[in-house]
Order: structure tokens, then sequence, then C-alpha cells
């Protein structure tokens, strides 16, 4: 199975540098570790997931995008946004091996806090942290419904994610999670867990299916 590889390929830097959506700090300054760290985060993302109606199973994904958080915010975000499973209807959704798979729906915006501000080194620093663990990013705002992937979006329970945390990482190559995604072609296989300061959970396997 191939590894992801680190880098964050240079024309990403490039894309950063002269990016008004996400060079806040002055017209002048070069990237720093919040723009790499944004900017390794984005894409778009599949989670592959099983759901029943009647006697028929389908297969199908969940959609999560990372993109570019809005120039408004007052800091620098990205935007996660957790789509609609579209399983109403169905009698159960499940993994591979048989776990409940829940309907996510909603955005939050996520915040990076470097951790060596006055680093001449950005792009390594980010780098090295995603060596030794998941990138931390900090919910600025948004809320998630989350329930029953059979109901309406609707009727789900609402969570607020304001203040909680959003951990982003590689996966590693043979764990349950980095099989789960073995019918996708893109080596960028990540782990997504979210968790709201009351408590509320969620974790999900992404493969990126398009860089962002």
């Amino acid at each position: 199975m191939l590894r992801a590889s680190l880098a964050i390929p240079f024309a990403i830097a490039l894309l950063i540098a002269a990016s008004p959506a996400t060079a806040q700090p002055s017209a002048s300054a070069g990237p720093d570790a919040v723009d790499f760290a944004l900017a390794w985060a984005r894409g778009g993302y599949a989670c592959p997931l099983v759901c029943r109606f009647g006697e028929e199973v389908r297969r199908g994904v969940r959609r999560v995008v990372i993109a570019a958080g809005p120039r408004s915010s007052p800091q620098r975000v990205d935007r996660i946004t957790f789509f609609d499973v579209g399983a109403t209807g169905a009698s159960r959704c499940h993994d591979d091996l048989g776990a409940e798979e829940p309907n996510i729906v909603g955005t939050l915006l996520v915040s990076y806090t470097v951790k060596r501000p006055r680093s001449d080194t950005p792009q390594r620093d980010i780098e090295q942290e995603l060596k030794s663990g998941p990138l931390v990013f900090d919910v600025a705002s948004g809320r998630l419904r989350i329930g029953s992937a059979t109901a309406a979006p609707e009727s789900l329970r609402e969570v607020d994610f304001a203040g909680g945390r959003v951990r982003l990482g590689e996966l590693a190559p043979g764990s349950d999670e980095a099989r789960r995604l073995g019918d996708f072609a893109s080596p960028r296989r990540l782990h997504l867990d979210a968790e709201a300061p009351d408590g509320t959970r969620i974790g999900l396997p992404l493969a990126d299916f398009e860089r962002r």
C-alpha cells in the first residue's frame, strides 16, 4: 500500500503566498505555519459506508470537503463541510466491519495555533509535527447535526463544536481504517477526529479524491 508523502507541495506554497483568502497577516509576509497547516488539510474526501434498503444493499460514500474559510473571518481558517449521506429511508447504515455509521451534517470553521511563532522553517515544522502525530485545529465556530443515518437530517440532534478540537493526521498503512479505504486509488488517506466541548466525538477515515 502506498504511503502519502509528508512533503507539502511547493505549488501550494506559491498559492498560499498569492491568495488573499489565506494570507491575512501582511502583504509582505511569506507563508507561515498557519498557512502550511491549513493548506495541507484541504481536499475533497470520501469515506465508504454500506446502507440497507429493505433487501437491497447499497454501497456509498460520505463526503467531507475541507477548503479555505471565508475572508471575513477575524483569523485564518479552513471550512470543513460534512455532507448528508442521503440514506433517508434506509433500515441501517454501517461500515465494512458492521459498526453503525451516523449521519453528520454541517460546517466547522477551524484555525491552527503555531507551535513556534518565530520559526524560519514553518513548512518543515508542519512536516515534523505530522511525523509525530495529527495536526490539531481549534474550532472557531460551527454546529453539526449528528444521529441516525436513516433519519431526516433536520431531525438530528445539533451539537455546537465551537471551542472544540479537530485532529487530522495520516493513517498508518495496514491499519483497519486504511484497509477500509482500499477501493480508493488516492494514496492520501487520513483520519479526522472532532470533539465538541460537551464531549461529543466523531471519527472518520478519509481518502482524498480531490486535492484543493
